[in-house]
């Protein structure tokens, strides 16, 4: 299985210092929330989702591992 989770992580450049952020929640225009869970994975609230890949180019991904707390683990996503 490929990985998946970096299609939904963004990298923001400062002078001296990056910072990762989910593509999830407070970013307009995704319409899914991405939450770490207790399970130590990352859930998102949609069983499929667009991420993006390097390129911003849109990357369609189905989630097949329920979490517990809610929603489907990232890192059972698979490309379709």
């Amino acid at each position: 299985m490929k990985k998946v989770l970096y299609l939904f992580h963004h990298i923001h450049h400062f002078k001296k210092e990056h910072e990762v952020h989910h593509c999830g929640g407070r970013h307009k225009g995704v319409g899914y929330i991405i939450e770490h869970c207790k399970c130590g994975k990352h859930r998102i609230d949609k069983e499929e989702a667009n991420g993006h890949d390097l390129d911003e180019n849109l990357v369609k991904v189905k989630f097949f591992e329920k979490c517990f707390e809610g929603g489907w683990h990232i890192e059972s996503g698979k490309i379709i």
